[in-house]
Parts: structure tokens; C-alpha cells; sequence
């Protein structure tokens, strides 16, 4: 037994010599208004990634988001999202790059008087632009997911789902992400 686990840490150890470590995220702040009841929100959101290439064309990454809502009517919304990922660089060209992120989310969100947590999967593609040896530029779609959502408190505000699927690609849920590798 004290072998393997020698062993494993050993190939830890190598894989992690050699490997280049990386981390960027996004920033976000969106404001809306409704026509039928004259109420507003105010959204902001940080998302910082971090992940190491494990090989050319393979990396490991680990997303947070923390989302923070605020109605005008007094209702605060708060979210945070784990989602550990495996990204397939398919497509180099230059300075471009394509890439597909695969991999798990797990999320909680406390409105005001309520809690509820949501677990899904997804397989987003998305594309980079090397700027330099240190910086890049990522732009990630949505793409395939799937979310189970546990809200057994649903309030009509809200939208009370139990499952939701679907592959979208548009420019709506775009992320662009400052990226930096050492």
C-alpha cells in the first residue's frame, strides 16, 4: 500500500513540475428595469478561474462565481457556483485557439427568507487569443448542459424548475475572461 500511494505522488509530483499554471476570470455588472411593475435589479458578478495544462492540448480548471442581486423593492439575491472543469484545446492556429470546457457545476443561492442548491454538468466550447507568453484573451459560450435544481420553497419571483437541458450558442452568455500563465 505505501508503494502505490508512493507511486501516485511521485506522478503527481512530475506532472505538476512540468506544468504551466494559469488564471484569469470575468467581471460583471448588469442593471434592469420592468415595464409592468416598475421594479429594478442590480447584478454583479465575479467569476476568477485558475488551472494548470497538464499537457499540450489538456487542461485542469476550477471556476468560482459569486453573484450578488439586488431588487428595488428591498429582495437581495446571493449565488455561488463551484465548477470543476477538463478543457480540450482541438484547434491551434498562430495565436488562436479552440477549446471545448467539460465538466461539473454545484451552486447555492439564498434569496431573501429562502435557500436552494442546483448540481448540473456541461460542455461549453469557447475560443483564445494569445496577446503574449503571459496574457490571453478567452471567450466562452454556454453550449450543452443539463441542471437538476432542488427548490422545494419556490416563490413566483423566482423560476422553480426541477430540470432544465438545453444547447444554446449565442452572444447573450458570452464570457470573456484576462487570462495569465506562469
Amino acid at each position: 500500500m505505501k508503494k502505490a500511494l508512493f507511486i501516485i505522488a511521485a506522478l503527481a509530483s512530475c506532472m505538476t513540475v512540468s506544468a504551466k499554471y494559469w488564471f484569469g476570470g470575468s467581471i460583471g455588472f448588469d442593471t434592469e428595469s420592468y415595464y409592468y411593475n416598475d421594479n429594478k435589479y442590480h447584478q454583479f458578478e465575479f467569476s476568477p478561474m485558475v488551472g494548470m495544462a497538464i499537457e499540450d492540448n489538456l487542461d485542469l480548471g476550477l471556476q468560482f462565481t459569486v453573484q450578488d442581486l439586488k431588487y428595488s423593492d428591498g429582495q437581495k439575491e446571493f449565488s455561488f457556483k463551484f465548477a470543476p472543469f477538463l478543457r480540450y484545446t482541438f484547434f491551434n492556429e498562430g495565436n488562436f485557439s479552440m477549446f471545448v470546457d467539460g465538466g461539473f457545476e454545484y451552486g447555492i443561492c439564498s434569496p431573501s427568507g429562502y435557500n436552494w442548491w442546483h448540481v448540473g454538468a456541461f460542455a461549453s466550447p469557447g475560443i483564445k487569443y494569445a496577446m503574449s507568453d503571459h496574457f490571453r484573451l478567452e471567450a466562452l459560450f454556454w453550449g450543452l448542459y443539463y441542471e437538476h435544481q432542488n427548490n422545494p420553497d419556490s416563490q413566483p419571483r423566482y423560476p422553480t424548475y426541477k430540470n432544465n437541458a438545453g444547447l444554446g450558442f449565442n452572444f447573450e452568455d458570452l464570457q470573456i475572461s484576462l487570462v495569465y500563465e506562469f
